[in-house]
């Protein structure tokens, strides 16, 4: 899925990124709204979510053009609001066919959650990528590992998504695992997660160039320490945008 992204500020980019992007879009960024228009055909989003505090005057044009072609329910268009938003502008979002505006303030949590919500309001979003899947960032200390069941060699790569659940990850050299077959148990796994080196079991549930296994075994201890680090990446997410302002 492809959402189209119009904003003028990087963090609030990296935001929509980061919350987004585990829910299976691809964000397709502009700055220039006329740009955005002229290949708007070409892209075909299923969302656009735009700054009205960027661009006052060109949000209008751009949900009516949006609307000739494509109901509420085939393409999302959200409005970032700022401070000052008022009655006449939201009557006017309303009337044009917005299907919702949330407050440009992305590190309120409350407002994230209702920016999730209208996108599965009128989005299919399959619940099993919609609930805690991460897409892990510089700042979260992830890593996981595990010796091969035959070899015993050990196959190390780049997590691409991670859940209290599974993991999914593109090991480093393809072919030290490519002989394993979907439902073979792993049981000499190494997840780091923070501080913490958690030993656990694994089933690999897909293979190709990305492996993805489902977790087994895991100590509660172990399990709770992972959870609650994993829970807390979207606070170490913003605290670091934060620190950049």
């Amino acid at each position: 899925m492809k959402a189209l992204i119009i904003v003028d500020s990087d963090s609030i980019f990296d935001l929509l990124l980061f919350y987004l992007k585990p829910l299976g879009f691809d964000l397709i960024r502009y700055r220039n709204p006329l740009k955005a228009i002229d290949n708007l055909e070409e892209i075909s989003p299923e969302a656009v979510i735009m700054s009205a505090k960027d661009y006052p005057r060109h949000w209008k044009p751009l949900i009516q053009l949006i609307r000739c072609k494509s109901g509420k329910e085939k393409c999302v268009f959200i409005l970032l609001k700022g401070d000052l938003f008022p009655f006449e502008e939201a009557a006017k979002a309303a009337y044009l066919g917005v299907n919702g505006v949330v407050r440009e303030n992305l590190d309120d949590r409350a407002e994230v959650t209702r920016l999730q919500q209208l996108l599965k309001r009128y989005v299919e979003i399959d619940d099993a990528r919609s609930n805690d899947r991460l897409v892990p960032s510089a700042i979260d200390r992830f890593y996981f590992a595990f010796n091969h069941p035959s070899s015993s060699a050990i196959v190390s790569g780049k997590i691409e998504t991670i859940s209290a659940t599974g993991i999914s990850f593109k090991p480093d050299i393809q072919h030290v695992a490519s002989d394993l077959d979907v439902g073979v148990v792993v049981e000499d796994c190494s997840l780091r997660a923070g501080q913490s080196i958690i030993g656990c079991s694994a089933e690999l549930v897909r293979k190709g160039n990305t492996l993805a296994f489902r977790f087994l075994v895991m100590e509660d201890t172990d399990k709770k320490g992972f959870e609650d680090y994993l829970r807390a990446s979207p606070e170490r997410r913003i605290r670091a945008l934060l620190k950049k302002k």
